[in-house]
């Protein structure tokens, strides 16, 4: 071969004829391209080519998400506000504030959120609505509830077809009591019901089967314990099922509490906002309801409470006192009554003053006695008259000496007793005092805690939002569309552009361009390939974009051949699947219509499929002129179109590489090529065969074919490398089955799906 100019560069067509058929030289080979950087034009392409997948992995998730939109059981929401209010410090004091002061609790936002939250609230709100009791209807899976909800003003026919006794409607029961052993809680029983206000009771693979009346009570023994029963409600017709459980106190308890969503609204406002979610709206309601009452009534209770206690303490005592204040009254009247005292001090005063009075009398009696002792006798009578006054008056002040010196003591008892009197006087006073004061208390004392927003029944269930699971749905499937399309492309390393391989050779050796063709699979369609025969494009619709795309890579071999040592061109591929039959046959076709006469050889003896496209069959071909057990002349079917003959694999040989290598086939292409304008040889793929080798070293040109999104950098430059090591160097590429791109105007190729070959091997 020629070496003249570029010795590393790869044949392509350019002005100087001297540079076709160069030998390709591998160290020029850059399969280690930057991908590195952004390329806004190659992300928007794999996008475009992979719209069709990014639209079916959108449109199936958008399905089942709109199916888990219609299906989803609603979900509904209440919620309560409360405010926690901080009392000033510098409140004004007042009797009733420092007693409140003795039994005052703050409590912050955050402690209160804990307290609504606590066992000690949330324990009262499950029993007092008996949510241990868990009673729901038996629906359908899935579908089930949705039915239902469409149906939830009236009683359905239970059963699907008759069977399984699944209701649709508005079914329901109320159960208010419903204990079982500690080792059955949690397990699902059944309530059938029979008709007439019965119902039927099953559970534990039917061990426990009894038939009861709604509104009685019954306790059934079994070995594991007592089970006891009460159906207040059962509104369903004959057959209708529900499911019946008995949850742990504990566990229920647990699930409320969880359920709970409590937070503060904005930082250190005091406001506390309760949420909480269920699937039923009258259940949500109550429960929140009653949670909220409780934490209230507990909340005012833990405020009065240490008054309350003093108070019934007090409460008991005042009796008390009260009796004892009466002793000590009636004790001082009965010492008043049993000494004639009314008021000893007035007495002792009195009592000095009738002393005194006494002696004066019997000074001025003695006195008057010496005056008549000096006219008269002792024995005169107004001298005995005198006598005998003072006498009395000595008897006088001799008792009120005695009353006088009685005093201390009666002062005494007197003092004792008005202390007695005194002391549970004051006591019993103060104690009243103290009680009426915590009763005001008690009844005046408002807790710093209130309810700003009471719990309402919802209208709305607050999930599934369903237009935002879709527009989500949307969202998520064109991401992982995206995604899918990037790992595909990523994981196939296909080459999309011919511009890639030119860049990846260091050279202009892309002949032609072959775009998808639509009606190439219409065609095929339509003829079903599986019955033999295979439509021939560039016979049927001559005007199509690939056949087109074929005449321009005609202009550039006829301008090509003159260079070229024969006529024979060799197309071949890397591997299988890249259209390399359909390139063969129909350029064969697109040069026999300019006039010059082709034979078309199919050398494919791995799976040659040419004698498809003209109704041939290969039982006698090109193997049989080899082996010289057919003239050559006999296995040449003349005229498949004007201006094209074409030869067969013929019965495929076992050992097929060797067999090229016999000199009668070097004969037969000798032969051919002295008769023929043009020899178009299809050869097996080049990685997958040596095949190929050997049939190049015979042909004048070889050209190698790459199918856009399948072929890769590293196959392409693995056949160059093969065929330079076997001495020959490929004349140019066909880039096939190139679609529409982002960027290129739309007339240019046809718009078909992605992926579809124009013929694969």
């Amino acid at each position: 071969m020629s070496t003249i100019g570029e010795p590393h560069a790869l044949s392509t067509i350019v002005p100087r004829p001297q540079m076709l058929g160069v030998p390709f030289d591998p160290r020029v080979v850059d399969t280690s391209r930057d991908d590195t950087g952004f390329d806004l034009k190659s992300y928007l392409n794999t996008l475009y080519e992979s719209r069709w997948l990014i639209g079916g992995v959108t449109a199936l998730i958008t399905l089942v998400a709109v199916l888990y939109a219609l299906v989803a059981k609603p979900v509904y929401e209440a919620d309560l506000m409360i405010h926690v209010e901080e009392e000033s410090p510098n409140a004004s004091k007042n009797i009733l504030s420092e007693a409140s002061a003795l039994f005052e609790t703050k409590k912050a936002a955050i402690a209160e959120m804990e307290l609504l939250r606590s066992r000690m609230v949330v324990s009262r709100a499950v029993e007092n609505l008996k949510l241990c009791i868990d009673v729901q209807p038996k629906y359908f899976p899935i579908a089930g509830f949705w039915f239902a909800n469409q149906n939830s003003n009236a009683l359905s026919t239970p059963g699907l077809f008759g069977y399984g006794g699944y209701v649709w409607g508005a079914e329901k029961a109320e159960v208010s009591t419903f204990e079982v052993p500690n080792v059955w809680l949690g397990k699902e029983f059944t309530l059938t019901a029979l008709g007439q206000n019965r119902f039927r009771f099953s559970g534990d693979n039917h061990r426990i089967l009894f038939d009861g009346e709604v509104g009685l009570r019954y306790r059934v023994p079994t070995p594991e314990g007592l089970i006891e029963l009460r159906v207040d409600r059962l509104s369903a017709n004959p057959g209708g099922r529900f499911g019946l459980r008995r949850m742990s106190r504990l566990a229920m308890i647990m699930a409320i509490q969880n359920a709970l969503i409590i937070n503060e609204q904005g930082k250190q406002s005091g406001i506390i906002e309760v949420k909480l979610e269920g699937g039923d709206r009258s259940r949500t309601y109550a429960v929140l309801s009653e949670i909220g009452r409780e934490y209230m009534r507990q909340n005012l209770a833990r405020k009065t409470e240490e008054a309350q206690k003093s108070l019934a303490f007090l409460n008991q005592q005042l009796p008390i006192l009260k009796r004892q204040l009466e002793q000590s009254e009636d004790r001082y009247n009965q010492f008043r009554n049993s000494n004639g005292t009314v008021d000893l001090q007035e007495e002792g005063r009195m009592s000095l003053a009738r002393l005194a009075a006494g002696r004066a009398r019997r000074n001025d009696l003695i006195q008057k006695k010496t005056e008549l002792l000096g006219r008269f006798t002792e024995d005169h009578p107004i001298v005995a008259a005198i006598n005998r006054q003072i006498k009395e008056v000595d008897a006088e002040i001799e008792a009120t000496n005695r009353q006088i010196r009685a005093l201390p003591v009666l002062e005494q008892d007197e003092a004792r007793l008005t202390r007695d009197i005194k002391v549970n006087t004051d006591l019993y006073t103060a104690l009243s005092n103290t009680a009426q004061q915590l009763r005001l208390i008690s009844v005046g004392r408002v807790s710093n805690v209130r309810m700003v927003d009471a719990p309402l029944p919802p209208e709305k269930p607050i999930k599934p939002n369903r237009p935002l699971i879709v527009a989500l749905a949307v969202v998520t499937g064109l991401f992982l569309g995206t995604v899918t399309a990037f790992m595909r492309k990523s994981m196939t390393g296909g080459i999309d552009d011919p511009q890639e391989i030119e860049s990846l050779l260091k050279a202009r050796v892309v002949y032609a361009t072959i775009p998808h063709s639509a009606n190439q699979d219409k065609l095929m369609r339509k003829a079903r390939p599986e019955r033999g025969i295979l439509p021939l494009l560039a016979q049927i619709m001559p005007e199509d974009v690939a056949v087109e795309s074929l005449r321009s890579f005609r202009s550039a071999l006829l301008f090509a051949m003159p260079h070229l040592r024969n006529n024979i061109v060799m197309f071949a591929g890397p591997t299988r699947g890249l259209g390399k039959t359909f390139v063969s046959v129909n350029f064969a076709a697109v040069m026999a219509a300019s006039g010059k006469r082709v034979l078309l050889i199919d050398a494919d003896f791995r799976s040659g499929q040419l004698h498809r496209y003209f109704g041939v069959n290969r039982d006698q071909g090109l193997s049989n002129a080899i082996n010289d057990s057919v003239p050559l002349g006999d296995i040449i079917h003349h005229d498949v179109l004007e201006n094209l003959d074409f030869i067969p694999t013929g019965p495929l040989p076992p050992n097929r590489t060797d067999f090229l290598l016999t000199v009668n086939f070097n004969t037969v292409l000798d032969t051919v090529s002295a008769n023929y304008d043009l020899v178009l040889i299809d050869a097996a793929p080049l990685l997958q065969a040596a095949d190929a080798l050997i049939v190049g070293d015979r042909a004048g040109a070889i050209f190698l074919l790459a199918r856009a999104r399948v072929t890769t950098d590293a196959e392409i430059a693995e056949s160059v490398k093969r065929l330079n090591h076997a001495g020959l160097s490929p004349q140019g590429v066909l880039f096939n089955d190139m679609t529409s791109r982002f960027g290129r105007l739309k007339e240019e190729f046809t718009g078909a799906p992605i992926g579809r070959l124009n013929y694969s091997d």
